[in-house]
């Protein structure tokens, strides 16, 4: 018996040495969505499943997580407003309901700069992987107080969603005997001059009746502002210093007002419901030139579904601003989901080794890993070389990520003044300074 009792406490020792839990523990992933595959899932047809390696990978990777951590783990939707409630007020009472949490950046960086989540450089190795940047699963965005809690999933297909490029119609280039913006790239001489000068040829009265029907570019402003900064190697809200003043910026605003305002060669954004006027331009044919995504062109199935379009949409990279440099400049802002362990949370280095177990469901297989779903390619033209092409743009955008907290104040800079020739480039700037700096202040100063 004593021989047993030994035995049986050595075997409870190295179990908590290794970081394997009670089996009666069930850990609460939150998100806004369903999400596949969790200890629920009875088969690999389960929540959409259709039997794909990855799929078989996925769901399998489920019971060796259960065997590895001996815990079970659900995916629970709360909506994107529950999860906001949840995260405001479960982590706050000190009682979480989850014990990993989706989140944006615009509710996750307040809430983490004021405590709500785990740091893990208090809870990791200082030589893991995560902390040194080398880890093939999971990376995490810097915020301005050090912590390293916002936690990104790598792959192509987080890398590619959430990218805004720059389409444009391809027949509608031709059509004005313009040279394809693909090779201006090439050669390096797509430039703002340039897209200045395409986008004022495209603009045309097609029936001669003195209304525009035709616009060189088009698109929602909180969709491409960020955008054309990066396109001059600038940014509004990145640092603890607001850089809205500077003098890269205000090239950039100026740019934009001469798109709308002095050349008139961008589609005028209503003021009211203009982001579901501007996103679907392109499908009228309004706009030759537009800041689009793949969530918007898979929107009304231009390519797979029963009305697809007549025309392609190449997205291409957009054209270097007079401070900016393709070679550096930012290609995508970070808007993706990313995750975060409340504070709070019972052993928290177990959540996070199961949580990245979950996200390695691979097993290291990067190639596996990053067969992304076939609507990526099929939403963005019929023609296979041209969905890789766009495809691969968007892989490039990803690549070159930044974050800008712009988001958290947009809504009380009047851009769409600037826009519509209300106020100048410089009296945007000098007016809403010390807004984007107030914003900064509020994250950097918890």
């Amino acid at each position: 018996m004593k021989r047993i009792l030994a035995i049986a406490l050595a075997l409870s020792m190295l179990l908590s040495i290794v970081g394997v839990a009670s089996a009666d523990r069930n850990l609460v992933f939150g998100t806004w969505w369903e999400i596949y595959y969790d200890s629920s899932d009875e088969s690999v047809e389960a929540n959409g499943g259709t039997g794909t390696d990855k799929d078989y990978a996925m769901f399998d990777n489920v019971k060796q997580i259960e065997e590895t951590y001996g815990v079970t783990y659900d995916w629970e939707n709360l909506t994107y407003q529950g999860i906001v409630d949840s995260i405001n007020n479960s982590i706050l009472a000190g009682e979480p309901d989850c014990d990993v949490y989706m989140a944006e950046l615009g509710f996750g960086v307040p809430a983490l700069l004021n405590g709500l989540g785990t740091d893990m450089r208090d809870v990791l190795d200082p030589d893991d992987p995560l902390l040194k940047g080398e880890d093939p699963v999971l990376g995490y965005v810097a915020l301005p107080n050090g912590a390293v809690s916002l936690l990104a999933v790598k792959g192509a297909q987080t890398q590619i969603e959430a990218t805004y490029p720059l389409a444009f119609n391809l027949q509608m280039i031709e059509e004005a005997n313009l040279e394809d913006p693909r090779a201006l790239v090439e050669r390096g001489e797509w430039t703002w001059d340039k897209f200045r000068e395409y986008c004022n040829i495209l603009t045309r009265d097609l029936d001669g009746d003195g209304v525009t029907d035709v616009y060189g570019y088009g698109g929602w402003m909180g969709d491409f502002l960020l955008y054309w900064c990066f396109s001059n190697g600038t940014y509004i809200a990145a640092t603890a210093q607001e850089n809205l003043s500077s003098p890269e910026v205000g090239e950039t605003l100026k740019f934009l007002q001469d798109l709308y305002v002095t050349d008139q060669c961008a589609y005028p954004i209503p003021a009211e419901n203009g982001w579901d006027v501007c996103r679907w331009l392109y499908r009228d044919k309004k706009v030759a030139f537009a800041t689009t995504a793949v969530w918007i062109l898979d929107n009304y199935k231009d390519y797979t579904g029963d009305s697809p379009l007549d025309f392609d949409m190449v997205f291409v990279d957009y054209p270097t601003g007079p401070s900016g440099n393709p070679e550096t400049n930012a290609m995508k802002k970070a808007a993706s989901n990313y995750y975060f362990i409340p504070a709070g949370v019972e052993d928290p280095k177990l959540v996070y080794d199961v949580f990245r177990a979950y996200q390695n469901w691979y097993h290291d297989d990067i190639e596996l890993r990053d067969q992304v779903d076939d609507w990526w390619y099929e939403s963005t033209s019929s023609d296979l070389d041209l969905q890789e092409w766009n495809f691969d743009v968007m892989m490039k955008m990803g690549s070159r990520e930044t974050v800008d907290f712009l988001d958290l104040c947009i809504n009380d800079i009047d851009f769409m003044g600037l826009l519509h020739g209300d106020i100048t480039p410089a009296q945007l700037q000098e007016t809403y300074k010390q807004v984007v700096q107030d914003m900064l202040d509020s994250l950097f100063n918890n």
